[in-house]
């Protein structure tokens, strides 16, 4: 399926900018499943091509839409999910191969909804058309919803800027990327078992897109078993919203690995970060902010995260970057090898009302081979933040129960080579994404649906 020749992609692009709107208008007419039987009330595109082959999908899907596995499917422009619900099922994969200047983007608007459940044997895959993939070859998949943003509480009445906001790396004039509300239980969908590969297209200098952003999106919201590898910018963001991520995997990605602001309310349990290839200047394991705006902004970040195993390289990353007013809860996580700086707090998070040790706390985590494991703030001129990270055991001391110890992990070193990385850890003194603690007592969770291509 990747010996697909641009040229020939190029006709489908054109063929769907000239048939598009009769495309989507089709969709009505035909019954779900992936053979023309006439049944149920989704539009099945595989259908529609004859049961098989590829499909080429449409800027638009306005209504119930299935894509089927007997088809493959082409992403070659943004396509947005205006209306209805988008059903993948368990086995699709869907290539990217933007045109020049276009995002190749998959997009589910505030109106719209997916419905993606892939199993372990069978998972979706969104990942690069082309023979030889790389970083940034399409866009990425972003989910917009109606969930409340870190915004000071302004009433809802749509304008952007207020409550609302338009997803990075679209004009502010977009209004299919608005997310943003007031309804913290808005349901985004569904994205299980998937992976995304080679996403983060670059829209101009320095603005690209993540390979998986989860916006304004509530509590209804199921994202479990989600592995990005290989993209240019961040691996997962979240802005604003209450979604709760379980079981997902960030390997080899360009900047961060989970970055969450605008007043992002969720829990993040059970994940991995292996930031073996960063390549921008401030790479971060974890980067955490509320409002860059207005540091107390209300909602205030302030997500639980727990069960995490975080794994540095060479360069600039460090491992976590709490600023701009994040609060939250950071516990049972592994950081190892992040030559700037395993754990790092700014924006004088520590002296904030309800700040640190209630607000932020950093607890019963593991930090090792990282350059230091705790950074102190010297260009603070209160010099607020040595009271905490001046001894080398000092977050212990304080009764959070963080240690300098090695986790013993296992061998990584497939996930730089296509190969099966172990991310077991053998010191019973620390926790990560294996944990006993955790629901999955200790089950390598990522065994099976993963993978780690080079190209």
């Amino acid at each position: 399926m990747r010996d697909i020749e641009r040229g020939r992609f190029k006709e489908e692009i054109d063929m769907t900018k000239y048939l598009g709107l009769v495309l989507v208008g089709a969709i009505a007419a035909f019954g779900a499943g992936c053979s023309d039987d006439g049944g149920g009330g989704s539009a099945g595109l595989c259908a529609m091509n004859g049961g098989s082959g590829e499909v080429t999908l449409p800027a638009e899907i306005d209504g119930d839409t299935l894509l089927c596995a007997d088809c493959t499917y082409l992403l070659v422009e943004t396509t947005y999910v205006i209306s209805g619900t988008t059903t993948v099922e368990a086995g699709v994969e869907i290539l990217g191969l933007p045109d020049p200047g276009e995002a190749g983007g998959f997009i589910v608007t505030q109106n719209g909804k997916i419905d993606a459940r892939g199993t372990a044997d069978s998972p979706i895959v969104f990942t690069s058309g082309l023979p030889q993939r790389s970083p940034g070859d399409w866009g990425g998949v972003a989910l917009l919803g109606k969930a409340k943003l870190s915004y000071g509480g302004n009433a809802c009445d749509g304008d952007a800027g207020e409550c609302t906001d338009v997803l990075e790396g679209l004009e502010a004039s977009e209004t299919r990327g608005l997310y943003g509300g007031a309804d913290d239980t808005h349901d985004c969908g569904t994205l299980e078992y998937v992976r995304i590969e080679f996403a983060g297209f670059e829209l101009t200098q320095n603005n690209e897109l993540n390979s998986l952003t989860v916006a304004g999106c509530g509590s209804d919201t199921t994202l479990s078993y989600i592995q990005t590898h290989r993209g240019e910018d961040d691996g997962i963001e979240f802005f604003g919203g209450t979604a709760d991520l379980d079981h997902a995997i960030v390997t080899g990605t360009g900047d961060d690995g989970i970055d969450w602001d605008q007043g992002y309310r969720g829990t993040i349990t059970n994940f991995i970060v292996d930031h073996f290839a960063p390549r921008s200047s401030d790479p971060r394991g974890l980067e955490a902010d509320n409002n860059g705006g207005d540091f107390n902004s209300a909602p205030r970040s302030a997500p639980t995260v727990s069960y995490g195993t975080l794994i540095g390289s060479s360069g600039t990353d460090r491992g976590i970057v709490n600023r701009e007013g994040t609060f939250g809860i950071q516990s049972g996580l592994v950081v190892v090898g992040f030559e700037a700086g395993g754990y790092d707090m700014r924006d004088t998070a520590w002296a904030q009302t309800g700040g640190w040790g209630e607000g932020l706390v950093v607890q019963q985590s593991c930090f090792f081979g990282n350059t230091p494991n705790y950074l102190v703030d010297d260009n603070d001129p209160n010099d607020a933040m040595d009271a905490f990270f001046d001894e080398p055991d000092e977050l212990a001391v304080a009764g959070l129960g963080n240690l300098e110890e090695d986790p013993q992990l296992g061998d990584t070193s497939g996930s730089t080579n296509g190969g099966t990385p172990d991310y077991s850890v053998s010191n019973s003194s620390c926790m990560g994404a294996f944990a006993t603690q955790g629901e999955d007592n200790g089950t390598d969770w990522t065994a099976d649906w993963t993978a780690y291509p080079v190209e």
